[in-house]
């Protein structure tokens, strides 16, 4: 994890990268009643990074946290700022 990216070095949640996209994808995610719920941020290296938030019935926390990544509803700065310290501009 690079230093510059993050400023919380205590986060619990799930953490992967796509090394090919220069992507790392941090996230949380929940299970309520067999569905589960994620928010996640998308960082792009050194460039920007938005946060994005849905629902999957995939039956794993990875599966779920990459189909939010992709097909999520994208969250205002104000509300991926209070649920992720990233320390890049908030992708527009």
């Amino acid at each position: 994890m690079d230093d510059h990216v993050f400023t919380n070095e205590c986060f619990n949640g799930f953490i992967f990268e796509d090394n090919d996209q220069r992507q790392m994808i941090e996230g949380r995610y929940y299970n309520c009643q067999g569905i589960g719920v994620a928010i996640v941020a998308v960082i792009t290296k050194g460039i920007d990074w938005a946060a994005y938030i849905g629902a999957d019935k995939s039956s794993s926390e990875d599966a779920t946290l990459r189909y939010i990544a992709d097909y999520g509803s994208k969250l205002s700065e104000k509300d991926a700022r209070h649920f992720f310290k990233v320390s890049l501009p908030y992708r527009r």
